[in-house]
């Protein structure tokens, strides 16, 4: 092809337009081309992505390491994952084969964002605070023993006795419970 693209003259152009008219619109918005229910089943199925996204992600990557995340990382990455499926079933929709260009290229941006959102997990899971244990020395222990218990542990006749809770439990207390009439005998 040996043609030259004549280059367009403005001034030419515009000298044959009028003074007083009006210009035209040159470039107007294509038409939606498909049914008009789609639009709402493509919102309906973002929406409906979104729960599913938050659910499965906090059920595989666990509710305290999502509580971990900040808001934002949580929202991006769901939009992202939610918005990445929607556009994977409208290229399924649009063209005649299922599986085209444009499929293959959702279905990798939905791979991509969901390896993110497990990597940002794992990470919160590696840099979370741990849990203190608790220490033998801060802890006391209450145990309650039945009245025949008490009978050979306190070694006399049985005297009424109120119920007590024994506080310690080491094996050099000598008396786990005492006796009123003990107190005043000295």
């Amino acid at each position: 092809m040996n043609e030259r693209l004549e280059e367009p003259r403005t001034e030419e152009a515009l000298s044959e337009l009028p003074s007083n008219a009006a210009p035209q619109e040159t470039a107007t918005a294509p038409a939606w081309e498909g049914p008009a229910w789609l639009r709402m089943a493509y919102a309906l199925e973002f929406l409906l992505a979104m729960i599913a996204v938050f659910t499965v992600w906090s059920e595989v990557g666990g509710q305290g390491h999502m509580d971990l995340l900040p808001w934002y990382v949580k929202l991006g990455c769901s939009l992202s994952l939610a918005w990445c499926s929607v556009r994977f079933t409208a290229a399924i929709v649009e063209h005649e084969k299922a599986w085209n260009q444009h499929t293959a290229v959702w279905f990798i941006g939905m791979i991509l964002v969901a390896i993110v959102m497990g990597g940002i997990t794992f990470y919160y899971h590696l840099h979370e605070v741990p849990d203190e244990p608790d220490t033998d020395e801060n802890t006391s222990t209450s145990i309650a023993l039945p009245g025949t218990a008490r009978e050979k542990i306190a070694g006399t006749r049985l005297l009424p006795f109120k119920f007590e809770t024994v506080t310690d439990t080491s094996p050099a207390c000598p008396r786990i419970f005492s006796r009123t009439s003990d107190r005043e005998n000295g």
